[in-house]
């Protein structure tokens, strides 16, 4: 703006100056022309008086020539037949008729002629002014005079005023350079502003020179940035909690423009749709490639209804909603993992359905026989007996599975608070083992007894744990033929204490390793219930390891069956 403004302004101050020198020289000009002829109208006057006075020829020559170097001009006096009877300059036998110039005619038309033109004996651009003489004969007298002191003169005031003009034309310069910096300062400054601004620095000012309009324009930009500032300012705290929330968030929050372009991608939805690159820009249904989500996404942001639905990814299942912006430029997907939940439903289902057919069992045992007495079985001793035997048995086993779910219960809901007291692995292991050896003998069993020296202690609740270990030893006997053996161990591995009892019996099928620790989950339900296990006993050992911050964990082979428990070792112990 700057250079536009100064070349303008200096641009019409030098056509005006131009036009200004031209029409000056030109009137400067026409007045030494002016100025000329009324020089040579005097002139010929005088010789007009001259000529009336000096008849003879050749007086009038050298009177002429006198004159003329006198009043340093050009005379000539022509006759009525156009003959030169004197001449200032030149011979005049020698010149031509001079009736036919210019001058000399108008001069006998109208009294007086003037007329410019070349002249071919003075070899210069001449002036001449003629007079009727009013003498005998039409004489005309004729004064001339170079025009080339004219052009000298007019050439004069041309570099006079060339110089006046670059003169005027460098101040002039000068002057609208500062003028227009002046100007356009503020101006450019106030640009400078405005892109600091664009990128975000708020901290630069535009100076306030004088209270005009420019002046009042700066402080109103200041202003404007201070505004901006504070409001961006407010704009990003606001943003940096709204970041923070959704990046805390459990849920996947995927924003999308009006078309499916992703705006952003919180961690959560990384995880949970397993997102790899960046997928900003790309539509949704490119990035996460799921049968009916193209179909979702576009019922949320063509038709602006929200649209909720589950896909499969992997093995996790997600609960996707697809929420419609309010003012049209896109929507929200809010996706969360409800693997846990359809788990738990199922494991609620089949728990459900589990305790319903064990207690189902006894308890129609129990109908049965107790209909069978009440029909007159009763009155039978031998049979009456068999019976109470099978009714006492299946109420018992209707109890142990009513403690169990209770101890159960207990455990998962964080209600059993344990007291950690020092607990001898030693003692423990052998305390366990002598409580089963009736059973081992009766099932002619080697129940064999192993603690590593040094074994030590560790801190827990001491029943529980000795529950946890029987509960396996017991497990153990049951599923392991006559005449088998069963190893129970004890040691240091590592810095927790071990526990394990090891042994030979039937294996446990590598599909069923990982749900053997389920509520009433049985490998051979058949047996378990001529066994007489509930179907509970490993699901209790696992949640009482985990109360003690410890692990159960089981190896399994054709030939064998061998679990453990790991807890924190005492230090020193």
């Amino acid at each position: 703006m700057f250079r536009k403004l100064f070349a303008a302004t200096l641009g019409l101050l030098l056509l005006a100056l131009a036009v200004f020198s031209v029409l000056s020289a030109r009137a400067t000009r026409t007045r030494l022309l002016e100025e000329i002829e009324r020089r040579l109208h005097t002139k010929s006057e005088m010789l007009r008086i001259i000529v009336r006075t000096t008849p003879d020829p050749r007086v009038l020559q050298e009177t002429v020539t006198s004159l003329a170097r006198r009043l340093e001009a050009r005379f000539t006096v022509i006759d009525g037949e156009g003959r030169v009877m004197a001449d200032s300059d030149g011979d005049p036998s020698g010149m031509d008729n001079h009736n036919s110039r210019p001058e000399v005619r108008q001069a006998r038309a109208e009294r007086s002629g003037v007329h410019r033109r070349y002249s071919d004996t003075l070899h210069t651009e001449m002036m001449y002014y003629a007079v009727l003489a009013e003498a005998p004969g039409g004489i005309v007298v004729r004064s001339a005079l170079p025009l080339s002191r004219i052009e000298q003169e007019v050439g004069g005031v041309y570099r006079t005023m060339l110089l006046a003009f670059a003169a005027i034309a460098v101040i002039a310069a000068a002057v609208m350079f500062l003028i227009a910096r002046e100007i356009t300062q503020p101006l450019r400054e106030m640009r400078l502003l405005a892109d600091w601004v664009a990128a975000g620095d708020f901290t630069r000012k535009a100076p306030l020179r004088a209270p005009d309009e420019i002046g009042h324009v700066s402080s109103a930009l200041n202003r404007m940035a201070d505004e901006l500032s504070a409001r961006l300012e407010k704009l990003k705290a606001e943003r940096s909690k709204l970041e923070a929330v959704i990046s805390s968030m459990e849920e996947g929050v995927i924003p999308l423009e009006a078309d499916g372009k992703i705006l952003g991608v919180n961690a959560a939805a990384r995880e949970l749709f397993e997102l790899r690159d960046d997928p900003l820009g790309l539509r949704l249904w490119e990035v996460i490639r799921l049968p009916g989500l193209e179909e979702a996404a576009a019922t949320a942001l063509r038709r602006r209804m929200p649209v909720r639905d589950s896909f499969e990814v992997g093995d996790r299942v997600l609960s996707v909603r697809l929420a419609p912006v309010r003012d049209g430029a896109g929507a929200v997907l809010v996706a969360h993992d409800i693997t846990e939940d359809r788990r738990y439903d199922t494991l609620r289902r089949e728990f459900v359905a589990n305790v319903s057919h064990e207690l189902r069992t006894p308890l129609s045992v129990v109908q049965g026989y107790v209909e069978t007495l009440r029909e007159g079985a009763w009155k039978e001793e031998k049979s009456a007996l068999e019976f109470l035997e099978i009714i006492d048995k299946n109420v018992r086993r209707l109890s142990s599975i009513v403690n169990d779910l209770l101890d159960l219960s207990k455990l998962e809901s964080g209600g059993h608070v344990i007291e950690p007291r020092p607990v001898d692995v030693r003692a423990l292991v052998e305390r366990v083992a002598e409580a089963f050896r009736p059973v081992a003998a009766r099932r002619r069993q080697d129940l064999r007894v192993e603690v590593a020296p040094g074994a030590g202690s560790f801190e827990a609740d001491g029943a529980l744990i000795e529950r946890a270990l029987s509960n396996l030893v017991d497990n153990a006997l049951k599923y392991t033929p006559e005449g088998g053996r069963i190893r129970v161990w004890g040691g240091r591995d590592g810095g927790s204490v071990a526990m394990a009892v090891e042994d030979n019996g039937m294996g446990i099928p590598e599909a069923d390793l990982a749900r053997i620790f389920e509520r009433f989950y049985r490998v051979d339900k058949s047996r378990s219930r001529d066994l007489g296990g509930t179907g509970l006993g490993l699901s209790i050992v696992k949640h009482i390891l985990q109360l003690h911050g410890g692990t159960v964990t089981v190896k399994s082979s054709p030939s064998g069956n061998t679990f453990t428990l790991r807890l924190p070792a005492t230090r020193g112990g």
